[in-house]
């Protein structure tokens, strides 16, 4: 995994460390920290080498769900499936406003892939009123219990490549996270419950695309002429 600069700012939206060691599609080079949405990061490079000029077509890949993504028995696979599936008609739909979509690489063709390659529940913050030795008392007796509500972490992994060479053009590591959405350590997770996230989340990898293009085509007007 790459080395990790630059980081603030709110970090539980931040891949952790544990996650990061897990990821899969990293090329090993400094990640940087980025935020797109308010209240949401991720981590990311970009190629100084990335000359959007050369690109004028997008092929979109169905994301995929690899098979470590499924590491705990609360997050069903058929609900990670629908999550893809999401996913892809989402992020599809969007950037085909503005971007020609084509479903086969060509030369001037940059390619989106999107992984799924962790999902893991985590116990919920603690409430202000939790820090008090009562409300302490109280929460840890429900995390000993199993009752305490619990977030959804998925890490997403995207990059961007060059449909024929397969050269990484960008790529970043974010966390689709939903909160408080399971009652307990046995409530098993139903995509209902983490629709709405998914939805917000589509505009992460989004924007993504669009801002690494863009700031690609700003660089190349701030180049110094030979």
């Amino acid at each position: 995994m790459g080395l990790v600069m630059g980081l603030s700012g709110c970090t539980r939206y931040l891949p952790k460390e544990d996650e990061q060691a897990t990821v899969i599609n990293s090329t090993n080079k400094p990640l940087m920290e980025v935020r797109y949405i308010e209240e949401t990061t991720g981590l990311q490079w970009v190629s100084p080498d990335f000359d959007v000029a050369n690109y004028q077509s997008l092929l979109i890949r169905p994301v995929a769900l690899h098979p470590l993504a499924h590491n705990v028995d609360q997050i069903p696979v058929a609900v990670l499936e629908k999550i893809s599936e999401r996913l892809t008609q989402r992020v599809s739909d969007k950037l085909a406003v503005g971007v020609p979509i084509v479903e086969q690489p060509s030369v001037q063709t940059a390619t989106l892939n999107i992984d799924i390659t962790r999902a893991s529940t985590e116990m919920e913050e603690l409430q202000i009123t939790e820090v008090l030795p009562y409300g302490a008392l109280i929460g840890g007796a429900k995390a000993l219990l199993g009752t305490r509500d619990r977030n959804v972490r998925i890490l997403v992994e995207s990059q961007l490549v060059d449909s024929l060479t397969g050269e990484i053009l960008a790529e970043r590591v974010s966390v689709l996270l939903a909160e408080d959405i399971l009652e307990n350590d046995r409530e098993t997770l139903r995509y209902e419950q983490i629709k709405a996230a998914v939805d917000t989340f589509t505009q992460d990898i989004v924007d993504f695309i669009r801002i690494t293009a863009y700031e690609a085509k700003q660089s190349e007007h701030t180049l110094p002429s030979s």
